[in-house]
């Protein structure tokens, strides 16, 4: 519709604008690149334990980049619905040197669209898969949500979190002031100009839920920052268990 397609060229022009370029390679030291702050800070050492065939859910324009160019990784999948995105991303990663290793598929994480995308990369990353779904696809996924990723995860790969989430105003580090400028955000019509991004997913429970048939995940840490504001973060790494 000509709606989501002015909508996505739209927030693709604000996220271009206004994301943050101050994730720089670790390599680079020594040009005066100021550290992380914030949020930002989070994924730099989660990133840096990627490897094998990795899919990056939401790269936006790649500014965490420059954290994924280590040889360990063989390829690398961005799943990025905002085509407006793309070129951005496509320029990134040439200036990280990974041209050779990156395949950009304009999907969400809903399988029924991320599966047809893979296929069409025509890359054969689907091959294993689909003699035997429980095999998965991915070594590393870097997620920021979950849903239906749990089952194209391999046995023994890695889930590496970080993603805002629900204010835990119930606990005693949550803040009931943080919790209602959430929910005045997402009346004020947050998630419409935001690309469908919400502020009150419980993304802790939901990945706990999806390792359940399995017995649980063989690991789950997860740490909690920033939850005194209404941008509260959790972030970690959960591996799969083996068959």
């Amino acid at each position: 519709m000509q709606t989501d397609r002015l909508r996505s060229e739209a927030f693709g022009k604000f996220w271009t604008e206004h994301t943050s370029d101050r994730m720089t390679n670790p390599a680079q030291a020594g040009r005066n690149i100021p550290e992380p702050v914030g949020s930002e800070a989070l994924a730099p050492p989660l990133l840096g334990t990627a490897s094998g065939v990795v899919l990056d859910i939401g790269p936006g324009t790649g500014t965490q980049l420059p954290f994924l160019t280590q040889p360990a990784i063989i390829a690398i999948y961005w799943a990025e619905p905002c085509r407006a995105l793309h070129s951005a991303l496509r320029q990134k990663a040439v200036s990280q040197g990974i041209s050779d290793r990156y395949h950009i598929l304009p999907s969400g994480i809903a399988v029924t669209d991320l599966l047809p995308a893979l296929k069409a990369t025509k890359t054969g990353v689907m091959d294993k898969y689909e003699r035997d779904p429980s095999q998965g696809i991915f070594d590393t996924i870097i997620c920021r949500s979950i849903q239906d990723l749990y089952d194209l995860l391999k046995p023994g790969g890695r889930l590496l979190v970080t993603e805002h989430v629900v204010n835990p105003w119930r606990s005693a580090k949550g803040s009931v002031i943080g919790r209602l400028a959430q929910a005045v955000y997402q009346i004020l019509g947050w998630s419409w100009f935001m690309g469908d991004c919400r502020l009150d997913r419980n993304t802790e429970r939901a990945l706990q839920i999806a390792a359940e048939k399995d017995g649980g995940w063989e690991v789950f840490d997860l740490e909690t920052s920033f939850e005194q504001s209404p941008l509260p973060y959790i972030s970690g790494t959960l591996v799969k268990k083996m068959l």
